[in-house]
């Protein structure tokens, strides 16, 4: 009797796109029971053997705290999530390399997902018009990722859903009509420093992202003290903020070591840049010369290599670090194709949309969103850009591709009505 009502309610309060999609998870996960899909490592899905979940060596193992390594570990939350479903599993007599392991896991992705999606729709409704948050449905929904990273249970969907749920807070004050940053409303503070404490939980990047975020609303609530009035809103405001910024802090410090060996990693990755030999090209571009104009070409050089680098590898449009040590060709080919005619139009798509919308933008606030995702995701300027480490903070990009594809839309109507 009680969970009629409540289906009744829930899709009352989603859309068709998001029905059908919710319809599309459950329609893989059910085949997954029964067939598997390759990836460049293992394969995803309920049957797969050894889910593919990214860096699973790292997240879980038989080190003394159950994941990292011994020189170093990374944060907390996904870790503590697998290790969780794993005891749970144990009371059946599963294991980790089961299905009903990889089913529970599944889930919680699955479900983080389809969150994210109703989020994400209504931060466009809220910002924008219907067709607009329409058209962000079918762009999410048009991305392999979105289910890949379902099927395969990894940790980027936890970051999407936390991004996303800024986003919503973002968009719910321009729907009310004002500035976050003008403002001193306890609600926001608090389930801002909510979203940000949790993604500095789960990676480096999501501290990094949330770091910024908390520092700007600590210097805009300063100024309002300072500035203003005094009152004990603002106190306590700055007092959650302070609590934000010491908890992402923490989480950056305890995360340090990782870090750091990862960018000695991404510094030095192989493989080939365009069937060139990433090392030669390295050693080519090598700084080392006295002379001032010289270095200065060399500098000119690497900007072109890296920034090619960056954008190529955020759509997949590149040659795989580790491409040559694959054992399967579909999943490469898969990721190569997905790159070129999906991932790259779209995000050609969000820059279009960004530059398009930029006074709105600097108008409510969003730009304090946008810059720290750009901020986060900047490490892969380094030597690794993977669309993975776009999609982690790529729902605030992706509203703002909806609302350019309206434009073209409205355009190309106006156009055929003269």
């Amino acid at each position: 009797m009680i969970s009629i009502p409540f289906l009744n309610l829930f899709f009352k309060k989603t859309s068709n796109f998001e029905k059908v999609y919710i319809v599309i998870l459950f329609f893989l996960i059910f085949i997954s029971f029964f067939v598997s899909f390759p990836t460049d490592t293992t394969n995803i899905g309920v049957s797969s053997s050894n889910l593919a979940i990214g860096d699973r060596g790292f997240y879980i193992n038989s080190s003394s705290i159950g994941f990292g390594s011994e020189d170093y570990t990374g944060n907390i939350l996904y870790p503590l999530i697998i290790k969780i479903i794993t005891n749970f599993c144990s009371f059946f007599g599963a294991d980790q390399y089961s299905k009903l392991w990889n089913f529970l896991l599944l889930t919680i992705t699955s479900s983080l997902s389809i969150i994210s999606l109703h989020l994400l729709r209504k931060s466009a409704l809220f910002i924008f018009r219907e067709r607009v948050s329409a058209l962000v449905c079918v762009i999410y929904m048009i991305n392999p990722y979105t289910y890949y990273y379902s099927l395969s249970g990894g940790i980027t969907n936890f970051l999407i859903i936390g991004v996303t749920f800024l986003l919503y807070i973002f968009a719910k004050s321009i729907k009310n009509e004002y500035r976050l940053s003008k403002s001193n409303f306890f609600k926001d503070i608090f389930l801002i420093n909510i979203g940000c404490s949790y993604l500095s939980f789960l990676r480096p990047t999501g501290a990094i992202f949330s770091f910024i975020i908390l520092l700007f609303f600590l210097y805009s609530n300063l100024k309002f003290l300072f500035f203003c009035q005094y009152s004990k809103r603002i106190f306590v405001n700055i007092f959650i903020l302070l609590i934000g910024i010491f908890i992402v802090t923490y989480n950056l410090n305890y995360s340090w070591d990782y870090s750091m060996n990862h960018i000695s990693i991404f510094s030095n990755e192989g493989g080939l840049y365009f069937g060139f030999p990433r090392a030669e090209l390295r050693d080519k571009l090598r700084i080392d010369s006295p002379y001032f104009f010289y270095n200065i070409k060399y500098i000119f050089y690497n900007i072109l290599w890296k920034s090619t680098d960056f954008i190529a590898g955020l759509s997949d449009i590149r040659d795989s670090h580790n491409a040559k040590n694959i054992e399967q060709i579909f999943p490469f080919l898969a990721r190569t194709f997905c790159g070129i005619f999906i991932i790259f139009p779209i995000n050609l798509l969000n820059l279009f949309g960004i530059l398009s919308n930029i006074k709105l933008i600097f108008k409510n606030d969003l730009w304090i969103l946008l810059l720290s995702c750009l901020i986060a995701i900047s490490p892969s300027l380094i030597g690794v850009a993977m669309s993975r480490y776009l999609m982690m903070f790529y729902t605030p990009f992706i509203l703002f591709g909806a609302k350019a594809l309206d434009n073209i839309f409205r355009i190309n109507h106006q156009s055929n009505i003269s």
